[in-house]
């Protein structure tokens, strides 16, 4: 998997979702809101996911775009075609769900959390998956043994039908960390700072879609607009993880796209996204 992914529709937001284990009120609720200081907690360092839905969901992908995984942390995603089946459709077995050195590890101390999300800190845990199932359980097993936090917690599930166009974004997609931070003088003449939250920004052209494209990609941009937030993943399963880590965003579109045709059936649009 090389060109770009994109879920548009996040089917975890239909489902009914419930957990293994959870701390006080950090329940499987905290799952479904798109505000990163809400968090499910599980009881320790391993716990189970389980989404179920009344009618089937293509899935094409499972994330966690803000959570608090070590690079040790494990996924393992089962789907179910109905959701009273004892055996799987589809099982991809324990992977990797943030295979690199999460961003938010700094030289200073442990992975952070939901404490530092808001500030660029925390992981994003993936697993691909080949959409050519449809099913209506999804079993989401969690282990993370080596987390020094000494618990699980993630604020948001992203699970669902990806898109993926025939020609990849062009090069030179710039990624920028916007921070909010001011600085001004005292009188005294020293800098100092008002601490901001930081969010990234990710964009990116395509500038050869082929008329099918177009047409998903125009109804991603009507669909979604810039209201409802969609996952967008540049480098899906890049050789180079912390690549991929970095270039994966849960985020809205700032401004609705513009769609030209520079050559005749091909048909281009700059994309600029912000993370939630």
């Amino acid at each position: 998997m090389t060109n770009l992914q994109i879920i548009s529709d996040n089917a975890a937001d239909r489902a009914t979702l419930s957990v293994s284990s959870q701390a006080g009120g950090l329940g499987a609720a905290n799952l479904l809101t798109d505000i990163k200081g809400q968090v499910w907690r599980a009881a320790g360092t391993s716990a189970t996911l389980t989404a179920v839905w009344p009618a089937g969901e293509r899935i094409g992908g499972v994330h966690l775009p803000f959570c608090n995984l070590s690079s040790g942390a494990t996924v393992r995603v089962r789907g179910y075609t109905w959701a009273t089946d004892a055996a799987p459709v589809f099982d991809t077995g324990a992977v990797f769900a943030c295979p690199a050195l999460p961003l938010g590890v700094w030289e200073w101390g442990a992975p952070l959390g939901v404490n530092a999300f808001a500030y660029g800190g925390g992981a994003h845990g993936r697993v691909w998956i080949e959409p050519s199932h449809v099913v209506q359980k999804l079993v989401i097993d969690i282990v993370d043994a080596g987390n020094t936090a000494g618990y699980i917690e993630a604020a948001r599930l992203v699970c669902g039908r990806s898109w993926s166009p025939e020609h990849n974004a062009d090069y030179g997609a710039p990624l920028t960390v916007l921070d909010r931070s001011t600085q001004y003088r005292n009188g005294a003449g020293d800098q100092m700072v008002d601490r901001g939250t930081q969010h990234r920004k990710l964009s990116l052209s395509l500038s050869s879609m082929t008329p099918q494209d177009r047409e998903a990609l125009y109804a991603i941009a009507r669909g979604n607009g810039m209201a409802r937030p969609l996952l967008l993943s540049l480098y899906p399963g890049d050789a180079d993880p912390l690549l991929e880590q970095a270039h994966q965003v849960y985020g809205r579109l700032v401004a609705a796209p513009a769609m030209s045709t520079p050559n005749f059936l091909r048909y281009a649009t700059q994309l600029d996204f912000e993370e939630i």
